[in-house]
């Protein structure tokens, strides 16, 4: 084996080692995911050093220099300074929206649409790109294939999804089967698997290159509603449902692998952390929990959003990038931000919106957390603090989608005006 080259991953921080075997280009991943302004970066070099065979004595200075440029980054991403404009308003469908995406250059967005398409957009100029037109519904779950994005996946309420080249506008695969609306869609991190979920309570796995059905999970009793692979090798996936469980699936095989049980009501939101370690789920019952993915244990419960005592509908969580903390969102109004490293304490509560907060997200460096509320706002708030840094106003209807782009330079959101605003 022969190193060939380094590449920096700044979202969460890495390296990949591009390496050559036998003829044949490879990479591998080194996660550096405790990596932060106070990193000793000798130290860190010379444990990677002793531990990989690729990283020799002749390429110690050039990790060493890669490790300086990644702690840097850190140093400049905290959740002060930036202050984000309105740069484009995208005057989008002639329906109100369900859903946004970014790629991964932050050139390119989606949105879907009750109006039962799909429009590709160009950030910088505020143009359409293309129209994906072709179901027969509400087009419900948007997103592209990262990190190439080369490839758009649609789920609807026609019961299918549809692989899309968005350059062309084409559309290269549709995925039957479904006998209930597909909320949920997503593709693998290689991009050759595409998961769907329905209210038909099922899941299914696909064949991203030809559209063939590879497998049906059954399993759930009611409506599944959630589901993410695991951001690395894309051979695990999760699905929440309506029935209070999470379900865990290797897409090698049809059974589950297991069930996470806990919740008394039902399932709202479910993701894994970066590693694929932990998962978190939230419910309408009033709380969010945090899984040990690998023994299929819950690790903490927590149940910190009321309104007048009365527990509150969890309604989003996410993960920060380098999974050392979990955010939720509630119908209180309010987020707040937790510690999963550790003790799982609270470390921040968002409070400040004068409607249910929907969605949540954090910026790629995690000093800022993004909501969007039914009071028509967004907010960037300190993950810190739980100060609100800023109020992006402006819509005319209900927020209910934000992202920000993968660099962290520009935030999308999505209201029932039917508009998107991007901003920069």
């Amino acid at each position: 084996m022969k190193l060939l080259k380094f590449h920096l991953r700044y979202h969460p921080p890495g390296i990949t080692l591009e390496y050559l075997q036998k003829g044949i280009v490879k990479n591998r991943e080194i996660d550096l995911l405790d990596l932060n302004s106070e990193s000793d970066v000798k130290e860190i070099a010379l444990r990677l050093y002793q531990k990989e065979a690729l990283i020799t004595e002749e390429v110690k200075d050039q990790l060493e220099q890669c490790l300086d440029i990644l702690k840097k980054r850190t140093e400049h991403e905290g959740p002060s300074g930036k202050r984000f404009y309105i740069y484009k308003t995208l005057m989008t469908h002639v329906l109100p929206l369900t859903n946004v995406a970014f790629d991964k250059t932050g050139n390119r967005c989606l949105s879907g649409s009750y109006d039962r398409t799909c429009k590709v957009w160009d950030v910088e100029a505020g143009t359409e790109l293309k129209t994906l037109s072709g179901h027969q519904n509400v087009v419900y779950s948007v997103g592209f294939n990262f990190p190439a994005c080369n490839r758009v996946l649609t789920g609807s309420f026609d019961k299918s999804a549809r692989i899309w080249d968005p350059e062309t506008g084409e559309c290269l695969a549709t995925l039957w089967g479904h006998r209930g609306e597909v909320v949920a869609c997503q593709f693998n991190a290689k991009g050759d698997l595409a998961a769907t979920a329905s209210m038909d309570n099922t899941a299914k796995l696909f064949d991203a290159r030809t559209g063939g059905e590879i497998h049906t999970y059954n399993g759930h009793t009611a409506e599944v509603i959630a589901l993410q692979f695991d951001p690395n090798e894309g051979q695990r996936l999760i699905t929440g449902s309506f029935d209070g469980t999470i379900s865990l699936w290797d897409t090698r095989v049809e059974d589950r692998v297991s069930v996470l049980r806990g919740h008394d009501g039902e399932i709202s939101n479910v993701q894994f952390n970066w590693d694929s370690s932990l998962v978190g789920s939230s419910s309408l019952d009033g709380s969010a929990k945090l899984w040990d993915a690998r023994q299929s244990s819950c690790l903490a419960t927590v149940s910190g959003h009321t309104d007048e005592t009365v527990p509150s509908k969890v309604l989003d969580i996410c993960f920060d990038w380098a999974g050392q903390r979990m955010a939720t969102a509630s119908s209180d109004c309010s987020a707040r931000v937790y510690d999963v490293k550790s003790d799982f304490k609270e470390l921040a509560v968002m409070k400040g919106h004068r409607g249910e907060v929907s969605k949540v997200c954090f910026s790629p460096a995690g000093g800022c957390l993004l909501t969007a509320s039914a009071d028509r706002s967004s907010r960037v708030w300190n993950t810190n603090t739980g100060n609100c840094i800023q109020v992006l106003s402006g819509h005319q209807g209900e927020i209910f989608s934000c992202a920000f782009s993968y660099a962290g330079d520009a935030i999308i959101t999505a209201s029932k005006d039917n508009t998107c605003r991007i901003w920069r």
